[in-house]
């Protein structure tokens, strides 16, 4: 099958290209690593490398994530104004400064935590912590929808869950 015979289906399907292509990298990386084929790995390797000089931001990209869902569990969104804990506090004013500290600790915890964690844990920090980017922005990006349909994104889901996983494994 030629390639434009390929991109033709792939731009046929009820999935964004993009997802297509990136699931399609993330299970021939998975697969490569798991049966140690060299020109994978020495390929991932060169990534890897090639972009070290920008692995602090990805590591602020997943930190932003998760704050996203620090401020998505805690804030939630009425038609008035954001009332988590609005009516503990007595005013706007001192919810205001309350939500402040908390993000401020949230974000002082993901700062100190996340990127030792991720150096130690990941062979392939950039490529791996991209993968978790992904499939959690997509999640949070999703995440106060109540219709989102799930099978419109699960290429790109799976994609940045191999991604984010399988090179630890092997």
């Amino acid at each position: 099958m030629k390639a434009k015979e390929v991109h033709e289906q792939v731009e046929a399907s009820k999935y964004k290209p993009w997802q297509i292509y990136l699931l399609t990298a993330a299970v021939l990386s998975g697969v490569g690593l798991y049966l140690e084929i060299g020109i994978v790995t020495e390929t991932l390797r060169m990534i890897e490398v090639s972009l070290s000089g920008w692995s602090w931001l990805a590591i602020l990209g997943i930190q932003g994530v998760l704050i996203g869902f620090v401020a998505e569990f805690l804030y939630e969104q009425g038609d008035k104004y954001a009332k988590a804990a609005s009516s503990r506090f007595g005013s706007k004013d001192r919810t205001l400064l309350f939500r402040i500290g908390v993000m401020t600790l949230a974000s002082g915890v993901l700062t100190k935590i996340v990127p030792p964690a991720l150096e130690n844990v990941t062979e392939y920090l950039v490529v791996q912590t991209t993968g978790a980017i992904i499939a959690l922005g997509i999640l949070l990006v999703h995440e106060g929808t109540s219709d989102w349909n799930t099978r419109t994104e699960w290429p790109a889901i799976a994609a940045g869950i191999i991604l984010a996983f399988v090179p630890s494994l092997f």
